[in-house]
């Protein structure tokens, strides 16, 4: 048997070889996933960070440090590396999670909450805290003649030799340029399907990306995929893109209620749509419910639509006049005030698209309702 000394030794350098693993599988899971997502769908690219380049790295870093931990070179280096990796993401994660989005991204088309990436991030943090690679200093090359065995015993916690650092190393570049190459170049030639001036779709892909901005001046190419879309095409409309599961589409739809009421002599040949963007988190069939002033409608699925929403587009005969996206939509100082009469506005809609045969979720109806019974009469009559 060997000394307690020895013993500790092998129980700490076994346990962070445990937690090294595990955490370059996670970092390898992560990468994959994120990998596919970008290999088959469009990002919304509105700053260096959501750029697609920018995740296209992110990717490869994930990819190259995971194979790193999972075969171990450098122990005390990659130790203070990964220290500092999962540091990092954990900020991320917190900053995601003070900032309400619903998913932290991590891991693709996968939704976690930020909340549980940031715990996961705290505890590979702590874990390796607890469990570290023994200082080299406490690490004996080998055994000297005439040593005891308890020093003999500890000798197995030896650095690797040149040989076997050299082929884990080997190994590391080998995996990663047989993997990270070709998913940089799957990730970086992915070419989503776009909708032209006509209203004809481009491309093959499942994912259609809309781009509001190059339609001024031109008709407006979703008219045939709205079920409203004859009538749309006629006289002058303000129509907004939106989705149940988008908090600042409940800003714009309130905001242009409050148009709607203090400007109905100057509006008197204009009137509102609200057109859904199909979303994962209500299904309808029947959505062309109509009022005095609001028609709502919806976009088919005859693709999956990819568009950053609330959008204000302005319609003269079906001509594009004008588009707003979110960021000019509603400001900060409107989103408190307006609260409680969003929430009703969104419980009218969801309402409308829940009266088809397959109805919403239970858990979104159950809200529904449960919101209703409390905030009162909805802001949208039906006639």
């Amino acid at each position: 048997m060997g000394s307690p000394a020895a013993h500790l030794g092998r129980v700490c350098i076994a346990t962070y070889d445990v937690v090294r693993v595990v955490l370059g599988l996670i970092l390898l899971t992560a990468a994959a996933l994120k990998g596919h997502q970008l290999a088959t769908e469009p990002v919304a690219e509105t700053s260096l960070f959501t750029s697609r380049w920018f995740l296209i790295c992110v990717v490869e870093f994930e990819l190259f440090f995971g194979l790193w931990l999972f075969c171990g070179p450098y122990p005390r280096r990659t130790w203070q590396a990964a220290i500092l990796c999962f540091t990092v993401f954990a900020c991320v994660s917190l900053y995601k999670a003070a900032s309400g989005e619903a998913t932290c991204g991590c891991f693709g088309r996968v939704p976690v909450n930020p909340w549980y990436t940031l715990i996961l991030d705290l505890t590979a943090v702590a874990g390796l805290f607890c469990f570290r690679p023994p200082r080299e200093k406490r690490i004996s090359p080998l055994p000297f003649p005439g040593e005891g065995p308890g020093v003999r015993a500890f000798a197995s916690l030896r650095p690797l030799s040149g040989e076997a650092l050299g082929m884990r190393l080997g190994w590391v570049l080998r995996l990663f340029l047989a993997a990270g190459i070709p998913a940089a170049f799957t990730m970086g030639t992915y070419e989503p399907a776009t909708a032209d001036h006509s209203g004809d779709i481009l491309g093959n892909s499942q994912f259609v990306v809309l781009e509001p901005e190059k339609w001024v001046g031109k008709r407006f190419p979703l008219l045939k995929y709205i079920d409203i879309g004859d009538d749309l095409g006629a006289g002058q409309w303000i129509v907004v893109l939106y989705r149940l599961d988008c908090p600042s589409c409940c800003d714009v739809l309130d905001s242009q209620a409050k148009v709607v009421a203090g400007s109905a002599a100057s509006m008197r040949d204009t009137k509102i749509a609200f057109v859904q963007v199909p979303s994962h988190e209500v299904s309808a069939a029947d959505t062309a419910s109509r009022n005095v002033r609001f028609v709502l409608g919806r976009l088919r699925d005859v693709r999956t639509w990819f568009v950053r929403t609330p959008v204000q587009i302005t319609l003269n005969r079906g001509i594009v006049v004008s588009v707003t996206q979110r960021e000019g939509l509603v400001g900060r100082e409107d989103h408190a005030r307006n609260r409680a009469v969003l929430r009703k506005v969104k419980i009218e809609l969801i309402g409308r698209f829940c009266g088809g045969p397959r109805g919403c979720r239970p858990r979104l109806a159950a809200e529904a309702k449960r919101e209703a019974e409390s905030l009162g009469p909805p802001t949208i009559k039906s006639v």
